[in-house]
């Protein structure tokens, strides 16, 4: 999906180009349970959502804005296999009547919760599930990849991804660079 395509804000937006990495290395194509992290704008949540009918979709965010983003990004494509939480992850879903094991789990955001919500993930997630994770920040990164192999992921692999568009200089053009994002996944 283009990123056009959605209601933004202030809050960033996991860029179409690392949004459809994201989205392949998540491979919820047998996925019945998603869950999306940080939703920010929706983006992720959206997608998954729209490409996966079948599949339940569970966003959090603790950011008012980004909260009512999502929630407006969820209406303007009438989403119904999508729940939204207002709340900081790592939290007890069962209050929320959500007992499932999830399939699939993408971290958009973390705050200062990183080592909490990635041994939370790994409970709430099946075996041979997968988790997949954004970063901008090279010590959040790192400290993802080393807490995964510590908690017990497998298969953890982080990639940089790096995307410029073209943009018009003087009489010629040259390609603007986006801001490099780290990808890491792993899987129970």
């Amino acid at each position: 999906m283009k990123n056009s395509e959605f209601i933004v804000g202030k809050v960033p937006i996991t860029k179409e180009e690392v949004r459809a990495i994201s989205l392949a290395k998540l491979d919820l194509s047998e996925a019945d349970n998603f869950l999306d992290v940080g939703s920010g704008t929706g983006s992720v949540t959206v997608e998954a959502a729209l490409k996966n009918k079948g599949i339940r979709v569970i966003s959090i965010e603790k950011d008012p804005v980004a909260l009512d983003l999502t929630r407006l990004n969820i209406e303007k494509f009438n989403l119904k296999n999508v729940v939204q939480i207002d709340g900081l992850a790592p939290l007890d879903l069962e209050l929320y009547g959500l007992k499932d094991k999830y399939q699939a789990i993408f971290l958009g955001g973390t705050g200062k919760n990183l080592g909490k919500i990635l041994s939370w993930s790994y409970e709430i997630l099946d075996k041979g599930g997968r988790i997949v994770s954004n970063f901008i920040l090279l010590e959040n990164a790192v400290e993802s990849y080393r807490l995964m192999k510590e908690i017990g992921f497998k298969n953890v692999e982080l990639v940089q991804v790096g995307v410029s568009l073209l943009e018009e200089l003087g009489g010629g053009h040259y390609l603007k660079p986006r801001n490099p994002i780290v990808i890491i996944s792993g899987e129970k």
